[in-house]
């Protein structure tokens, strides 16, 4: 019997993890993983070392902050105005807070190094650290540790569809290629577990933002949508869309994820990153709009990109297989 493509990856990884760090007690390395040829990572935690040439740090008066763009950046930007100023405190340094309108202009003004503190979406976090120069320190998370969020496919309760097998013809909604939950996991699941390939057996759209491919299928633009159930839980309390028992069926959910990363450019100076970590694991949450909108959460939790996000890269070397398979 065929093993789990998803399985197999992880096996894969955790193997080649081990090789690896067998080879790390024997030589440094100056490379290290996928990270692009700009970035050295002598530690083998394969995130990239600050430059060696301390010309090169940044230590602005100002630090650039922005969230992910998963939902409308106004939303969030009240969210957050507690938190910055308990940053500026920290750093001793202006925070100004930055409206990113998609993941490619996030990662490409962390590059650049017009971004200093970020938060990545879980499925943007490997690109960021890679092509971006992110460095994650930090999730959201309670005394229990990561609350994570799970991948769910859903569709509208009068569409008459009620199992994954039912989508066959039917236009599913993704959100953009560099997401997890809307993209990387479910195209690598179904097709792991369901034997379904996009173009082939399902036609695929593209809505930008999972927020639009939850009020698509309310409004009955798409027949289903690939979603993070924490988006949908946040636009619920935001009274967005209405009770999902009022209109949603639960078609598959899958298993915990990472959420979203926190952490800054590379080129921050160590010392300033040091105050960032800081104001991170020192901010109290009691009282805050951050606490209103995370509900489940009540802290942030140190963060190791190597171990706790092994599983998105798996999943997006799944994603990867499939495309593959469609020649593309």
């Amino acid at each position: 019997m065929r093993k789990s493509v998803v399985l197999v990856l992880i096996l894969c990884f955790v193997a080649s993890f081990a090789f690896a760090q067998g080879a790390k007690e024997q030589v440094e390395p100056t490379q290290y993983g996928e990270l692009d040829p700009m970035y050295v990572d002598k530690d083998g935690d394969m995130v990239a070392d600050p430059p060696a040439d301390s010309k090169q740090w940044l230590d602005p008066d100002t630090l650039v902050f922005a969230y992910a763009p998963v939902e409308d950046p106004a939303v969030y930007e009240e969210v957050f105005v507690d938190f910055q100023k308990h940053l500026e405190a920290k750093t001793g340094k202006k925070v100004r807070w930055f409206a990113v309108t998609s993941y490619a202009t996030q990662i490409e003004a962390m590059r650049a190094g017009r971004l200093h503190v970020s938060g990545f979406a879980a499925g943007t976090v490997q690109d960021a650290v890679n092509t971006g120069g992110f460095v994650p320190m930090v999730i959201m998370g309670a005394e229990t540790g990561m609350t994570g969020y799970k991948m769910a496919i859903i569709v509208h309760k009068n569409s008459g569809i009620t199992t994954i097998e039912g989508l066959k013809g039917k236009t599913i909604a993704f959100v953009s290629e560099s997401s997890n939950s809307g993209y990387s996991a479910p195209r690598a699941i179904l097709y792991d577990q369901f034997k379904m390939l996009p173009t082939k057996d399902y036609k695929v759209a593209f809505s930008g933002k999972h927020d639009n491919s939850i009020a698509g299928v309310f409004n009955g633009d798409y027949d289903a949508g690939a979603i993070a159930d924490t988006v949908l839980q946040r636009m619920v309390a935001g009274n967005r869309v209405p009770d999902p028992a009022e209109w949603m069926t639960l078609v598959f959910e899958s298993q915990t994820f990472p959420p979203t990363a926190w952490g800054v450019n590379y080129r921050i100076a160590p010392e300033l990153q040091a105050k960032i970590r800081d104001a991170f694991l020192s901010y109290n949450w009691a009282g805050t709009l951050m606490k209103e909108t995370w509900p489940e959460n009540d802290r942030f939790i140190p963060v190791n990109y190597e171990k706790d996000y092994a599983i998105t890269r798996a999943i997006r070397a799944g994603s990867e297989e499939v495309a593959k398979l469609l020649g593309e």
